[in-house]
């Protein structure tokens, strides 16, 4: 009995001394709710878990910016190509085959070698160009953004002619460049912004006559034939307000298949003064790209929607897909066109486009 007793006394002791220590070592939280948290931390480690601990900020990584600029060639709606429209009731008609691929751009861009206006009959033959107005609808549902008017056709209609195209293009929210209402018009950049980064278009002729020009008082289009001053002065000024600048040039040899010294001196003056990339125009064959400083010219890209049948090279061209980003030129993949009817573009077959693209200079279909 009495062995019972000292071992009830004892166990009772150990009990004693476990719950001493737990009190001296161990801190009873109460949370907010009422329940009751045992932790065994130091009397440092409780002054410090009272304070808040700092936390670091979120890192946001920052995706690129991917562009893609769509340009085709020359566009004449006068002429053959006006006739076909009319006869089909369908200002669309010619952009039918290749219209995903432009209303999908970004930024889709061409010269338009035809002046709208209202006045006098249609124009169904000769070299003075006249587009009808309705025929501007087939450039808007086709999704052009930008078109080039600095061409050696611009002016068939004269000074009347060049306003109520530039009206025309305003009223269907279509931009242009290498015009204007005088000098300076004519010479300042026009600008797309897409997603942040702005895309400066300069644009100019260099074909005569050369009376089509605009000077201080009147209007007309941008004029560059064999000085560079002029280019190099408006790329620099549009390059200190915009991310990219894009120069087209209407300029060259036609039906030739090498670019002539003035196109090369224009676009490497562009360059130099920091253009992103070069598109050239007129020539109605596709010519020979370039890659000057690291940057990508192409010289011609032939016609896209004209009514020349009479030969091969006259009914082809290529439309180019140019991949920005964040406003630098990765790459441009070329689709080479046939043009049918008197009109309408469509897309090469894998056979016929590899010639089109060996005059170009090209082994592939993409430039980078």
């Amino acid at each position: 009995m009495a062995k019972k007793k000292r071992k009830s006394i004892y166990i009772l002791y150990l009990v004693i001394i476990a719950i001493a220590g737990f009190i001296v070592y161990g801190i009873v939280i109460k949370g907010d709710d009422g329940s009751s948290v045992a932790e065994t931390v130091a009397p440092k480690e409780v002054a410090e878990n009272t304070s808040f601990a700092k936390e670091e900020p979120e890192q946001v990584v920052k995706e690129p910016v991917k562009t893609t600029l769509v340009a085709g060639g020359d566009i004449m709606l006068s002429r053959h190509v006006g006739t076909k429209i009319r006869q089909a009731g369908d200002n669309s008609l010619p952009f039918r085959r290749v219209v995903d691929m432009f209303s999908k751009a970004d930024i889709a861009f061409a010269n338009l070698e035809s002046p709208f206006y209202d006045q006098g009959p249609p124009v169904t033959e000769g070299m003075v160009f006249k587009a009808e107005p309705e025929t501007v609808d087939g450039l808007k549902l086709a999704g052009f953004d930008m078109v080039s008017l600095a061409n050696n056709h611009f002016g068939n209609q004269g000074r009347s002619g060049m306003k109520y195209t530039y009206n025309h293009l305003d009223e269907h929210g279509i931009e242009y460049c290498g015009a204007g209402m005088d000098y300076d018009e004519a010479h300042t950049a026009s600008v797309i912004e897409k997603d942040g980064i702005s895309f400066a278009f300069l644009c100019y002729n260099g074909i005569p006559p050369e009376s089509y020009g605009a000077d201080e008082e009147t209007a007309g289009l941008a004029w560059a034939q064999e000085s560079t001053d002029e280019v190099v002065r408006d790329v620099k000024k549009a390059k200190e307000t915009a991310d990219v600048v894009i120069v087209s040039m209407h300029h060259g040899t036609e039906y030739t298949p090498k670019p002539a010294w003035e196109q090369k001196a224009i676009a490497h003056a562009a360059i130099d003064a920091g253009a992103e990339t070069v598109i050239g125009h007129h020539p109605h064959v596709v010519q020979e790209v370039e890659k000057y400083n690291d940057k990508l010219i192409v010289y011609s890209l032939g016609n896209l929607v004209f009514d020349q049948m009479w030969s091969r090279e006259t009914q082809e061209g290529v439309i180019g897909t140019y991949q920005f980003v964040d406003g630098a030129l990765e790459e441009i993949a070329f689709q080479a066109v046939i043009i049918e009817d008197y009109n309408q573009p469509r897309f090469a077959s894998e056979s016929e486009e590899v010639p089109i693209l060996k005059r170009m200079g090209l082994q592939s279909s993409v430039l980078n």
